[in-house]
Formats: C-alpha cells, structure tokens, sequence
C-alpha cells in the first residue's frame, strides 16, 4: 500500500453482481475522527478508471444546486453546466464514463430540518440510477444508512432508500500509523516514533490525534516537555472535543427534537419557530 494513504480503500472497479457495466455504490461506515474525509481526498488524487468527484455534504445541507456547482467544477468539462443532480449523471455517463462522486458526511440529510427542499426523492433516484449509468458512488456516515426521515417545509415524510453495500472503514493498524509518521519526516527516533504510534492506537479519533499530534511536532510546540506529556496532553484535548456538546451537538439534538415535534403533530398546537427558541435558550452560545 501506497503510504501516502494510509487508509485501504474501497473498491470502485468492483463489479455489483446486479448486471453488466455496472458501477459500485457503497455506504462506507466511518466514526468521526477515523479518517474518512482524509481517505476520499487520496482517491481523488489517485489515476484511475475515471475521476473522483470529492464533496462534503455539511457544507452544502441548504443548497442543492451548490453541490452539483461543486461536483461539476471537479470535472474539468466544458460547455453548459447542469442544473440537476440527474443533469450532471448524464454529462458523466456521456463524457467521463467510470466517473464516482465521494460525497462526504451523507449523515446530516437526514433528518435534518434545515435542508434544502431539493433533496427529495429525485435526488434518492438520481443516486440510485448512478450505477445503471456505469459510475460509481460513495456515500460516508458514521452509522448504516437505513430508512431515515426527511423533513420539508410541507411537512415529514419518509424518504426513500439507498441501494449500497454497506462496508465499515477498516482500524487503522500499526504499519499503517507508522507508514504515516514516517511520510511527515518528524525528528523523532524509532522509540519515540513507536511511541507515537501507540498513542495514535489509543485514541478514541485515532487520525484526528495523529494529524493534530503530527502538526504540533513539525512545529515544535511545547518543545521542552517530553515526548509522553505532550502526547497525553493532545490526546486529552481530542478526547475534549469529541466529548464537547458545541454548536454541532445542539444542532442535531435541535434536528431530533423538530423531528419528533413534527412527526407527532404536537407542531400544530405550537408553532415550531417556539420550540426552536426553547431549544436555543437550553444551549446558550450553541447556534
């Protein structure tokens, strides 16, 4: 394995089994913090059957036309760009056969009360109908896409299913992390580097720790504590910030809650901009 990508990754020449000149279509499970995002910005740079299209689907939750604006700039084609998600598979299928949109943090459309109306059942469908046409898809969250709720200006409604392969994101292993440590050329021994290496493994966010611990050496902070103190040290701040309850965690207890509010009717004996503040007013700061 390449070291510079330390993460296997998921096979998108894999024929489906479900007919000629397919693409694969998988639902990769990855828990924050184990190295997702970095893994599909490899498969980018990496050549093969067809490009990789890379988009974070948190930075585009309320505007559809923005993540298909993202993927088409990824694409290097020329011409009008497409207005739909269904547009641009067809510009795909016809000009860059063996194309795959990564997209990133699926997770926050579902459920989610402020996306865009847009990601509807057209949207579902255009993904599905990804490998019919030949592309392949990935779609990474950090547990099993399953029937899930979507909720719409009009009201709540269950949205339609996905058809991946659901595969879980390996566990870093110990020749991976090392092959890491040495891509960053840190001035560390081979103890030290060991050392460095069974924290990483420790961790609850392992390849968040390694990149943030990584960082730090390469610019020397806290240079006159030993190895082992600042490694404990950064470890903890991880740890913290996983445990945080920031504007993150508000948001989806706020998404949770609108969707029980809704989904029980109770939204038409108090409006539901109520709940919101109520909910906002628990968690000062949180927005």
């Amino acid at each position: 394995m390449d070291p510079c990508h330390p993460l296997p990754a998921p096979d998108l020449h894999r024929p489906s089994g479900r007919g000629p000149g397919r693409g694969a279509a998988v639902n990769l499970i990855a828990a924050p913090g184990q190295g997702a995002g970095r893994l599909l910005a490899d498969l980018r740079g990496l050549t093969g059957r067809g490009p990789r299209l890379v988009a974070n689907l948190k930075r585009h939750r309320a505007s559809l036309p923005a993540l298909v604006a993202d993927l088409w700039s990824q694409t290097g084609l020329g011409g009008n760009a497409p207005t739909s998600l269904g547009g641009l598979c067809e510009r795909l299928e016809r000009d860059l056969p063996g194309a795959a949109p990564l997209l990133h943090r699926f997770d926050v459309l579902l459920d989610n009360p402020d996306l865009d109306p847009a990601y509807d059942d057209r949207f579902i469908n255009a993904l599905n109908a990804l490998c019919n046409r030949g592309l392949s898809l990935v779609c990474v969250t950090a547990q099993r896409l399953q029937q899930h709720v979507i909720l719409t200006p009009g009201g709540v409604r269950t949205g339609s299913i996905l058809d991946l392969a659901r595969e879980d994101l390996p566990v870093l292993a110990w020749a991976e992390v090392m092959a890491e440590i040495e891509r960053h050329n840190l001035s560390l021994d081979e103890k030290d580097r060991a050392r460095l290496a069974a924290a990483v493994l420790e961790n609850p966010s392992p390849f968040d720790f390694m990149d943030l611990a990584c960082r730090r050496l390469a610019d020397g902070v806290n240079p006159t504590w030993s190895l082992r103190k600042r490694l404990k040290r950064w470890g903890q701040e991880v740890r913290r910030e996983g445990r945080r309850l920031g504007p993150g965690s508000v948001v989806r207890l706020r998404q949770r809650l609108q969707t029980w509010w809704r989904a029980s009717g109770l939204g038409k004996l108090l409006p539901l901009a109520r709940l919101t503040a109520w909910i906002g007013g628990l968690f000062p700061g949180g927005k």
